[in-house]
C-alpha cells in the first residue's frame, strides 16, 4: 500500500502537479519573511504552467487531427 501511494505520488503527472503546487503554497507564505522563497515559488510554478500548455494544446489541436485522421 505506501510503495503505491509513493508510486502515484512521484511517478505521474497528477502527483507532481500536486507536488509544486504545494511548494508553489509554502514557498509563497514564506516569502513574506525569506526573500529567496520568491523565487523557489516561480520555480515551482514551471511545471504546471508547462502542463497545462501542454494539455491545452493536445486538446485544441493533436486530438480534433486525430479525430478526423481515424474517420477517413
Amino acid at each position: 500500500m505506501n510503495k503505491f501511494m509513493l508510486q502515484q505520488i512521484f511517478c505521474t503527472k497528477i502527483g507532481w502537479l500536486f507536488i509544486c503546487l504545494f511548494l508553489s503554497i509554502v514557498f509563497g507564505i514564506l516569502a513574506n519573511w525569506i526573500d529567496w522563497c520568491q523565487t523557489a515559488m516561480f520555480i515551482s510554478l514551471i511545471y504546471p504552467i508547462v502542463l497545462t500548455i501542454v494539455m491545452i494544446i493536445f486538446a485544441w489541436i493533436i486530438n480534433p487531427i486525430k479525430n478526423r485522421i481515424s474517420k477517413k
